[in-house]
């Protein structure tokens, strides 16, 4: 059974690979898809950084974004 922490690598990977094929930058992920006005967040979440990790609220509205489902993060 895979850990938590490989799990949030895996939904890490898959939200910055999300963005590169839909061509967005940090900036446009943050500001449109989570209503930030950082990019902080979405670097640090993508990196797993300073404890910062996508939740499923953040997930949902990057599905939306994107268009795709959810699962697509996992």
């Amino acid at each position: 059974m895979e850990g938590y922490e490989e799990f949030l690598k895996r939904v890490s990977a898959n939200a910055k690979r999300l963005r590169l094929e839909h061509k967005k930058t940090v900036e446009e992920v943050a500001m449109e898809a989570l209503g930030h006005s950082s990019t902080a967040f979405v670097n640090q979440a993508e990196n797993l950084k300073n404890g910062k990790h996508f939740n499923l609220k953040h997930l949902y509205m990057l599905a939306r974004y994107y268009g795709c489902g959810i699962n697509e993060f996992f």
